[in-house]
């Protein structure tokens, strides 16, 4: 029994964005196509690989966990042996634009293997508010920019769609007669944006009690009890925890993790980049079986 590369691909795609029309628009083709894919791989695996109510995708099974593992590993390898005997390595220069939020992933790792296999190639980074990151990706200052926005349903280039929640260092106690003293990125980041017009709808006050460019800062401010912040849960580190329901706080929204090409960029270094990291921030954030 050979597993068909497309279908493994369509298959951690659809584990990324938990939805069949999503990734149909991701991977450009219809979504019955999809659907036959992932029908494919049941019928080879005897066993469904999601679990579905009306429609929707709610989670993974046992079984397409097992095989989620797997994927990725084949994947994984099957693109570096294409990178390693197909053309000649990359070259030339990408102007990169990734969220402050980025250095709370394991971002430069990414970046570092994909400089090993071109070392050639000339990588220029920007670390910016998302607002400011939008901005210069359509006045074409950017190659390849990725940005978070309030989630909305059937927009194109989703990278990832995520939770956002309320986090603060395990030791930190509210004061019941203060306001909510918030620990924010500056003015155009989308989870402060998120954070401040949730709270106002909600009626609740709050503060600013610390901001920073710096996420390991930021990080650190709320490990140490300054205040509360909102991230999506795969930035929750163990010294932090999910405060949102303990503190009568309001549900916050998804958000999407979105990624642009320059207007004018068509160059083969900066889409295999691209394919690159969406690949492997859907390998990070692989959701755990039910």
């Amino acid at each position: 029994m050979n597993f068909d590369i497309d279908c493994l691909r369509t298959f951690v795609l659809v584990t990324e964005t938990m939805s069949f029309s999503r990734t149909a628009e991701r991977i450009r083709r219809s979504q019955s196509t999809v659907s036959q894919q992932i029908s494919r791989l049941e019928s080879q695996v005897g066993a469904r690989l999601f679990i579905r109510r009306k429609g929707r995708i709610l989670d993974l099974t046992h079984e397409g966990a097992r095989l989620l593992q797997y994927a990725s590993q084949i994947l994984r390898l099957n693109d570096e042996a294409y990178s390693e005997v197909s053309e000649t390595e990359l070259t030339g220069f990408v102007r990169l634009g990734v969220p402050l939020d980025f250095s709370g992933r394991d971002f430069m790792r990414w970046l570092t293997v994909f400089k090993r296999r071109h070392p050639l190639l000339t990588l220029e980074l920007d670390s910016n508010q998302s607002d400011n990151l939008s901005r210069r990706s359509e006045r074409g200052e950017l190659d390849l920019a990725f940005f978070n926005k309030k989630a909305s349903p059937g927009r194109k280039n989703v990278a990832l769609c995520e939770q956002l929640v309320w986090v603060a260092g395990k030791n930190f106690t509210p004061s019941p007669d203060r306001a909510i003293p918030l620990i924010l990125f500056p003015e155009g980041c989308a989870y402060r944006k998120a954070a401040t017009e949730t709270l106002h709808k909600a009626g609740k006050s709050w503060h600013l009690s610390f901001i920073s460019p710096n996420f390991e800062c930021l990080r650190a401010a709320v490990a140490e009890g300054l205040g509360v912040t909102v991230l999506t849960r795969a930035l929750v580190s163990s010294d932090l925890r999910v405060v949102g329901p303990a503190m009568d706080l309001p549900p916050l929204p998804q958000i999407d993790l979105i990624y642009e090409l320059g207007k004018d960029t068509d160059g083969r270094e900066t889409k295999e980049l691209a394919t690159f990291l969406v690949d492997e921030l859907a390998k990070a954030s692989v959701p755990e079986p039910a």
